[in-house]
């Protein structure tokens, strides 16, 4: 993700929030967000959610989700 974010500047006026898998798995942060398994990436644009990929780490499935996010 760090690559994609690099290499394309409207991707970095996307604020990006890493959560520790390990650390949060039982935390109400992510029971709340319905983050089931680790490698869950969620997009939101105005604080609604608009996608999420999971299990998807491919740049392609993730710069779709960051298309989304610019879009507008």
């Amino acid at each position: 993700m760090s690559a994609l974010i690099d290499d394309n500047e409207a991707y970095q006026a996307v604020t990006v929030m890493r959560v520790d898998w390990d650390l949060y798995r039982d935390d109400q942060f992510t029971k709340d967000l319905g983050i089931r398994r680790q490698s869950t990436l969620v997009m939101f644009k105005d604080g609604a959610e608009i996608d999420r990929v999971i299990a998807q780490t491919s740049s392609d499935a993730i710069a779709k989700l960051f298309d989304k996010a610019i879009a507008g």
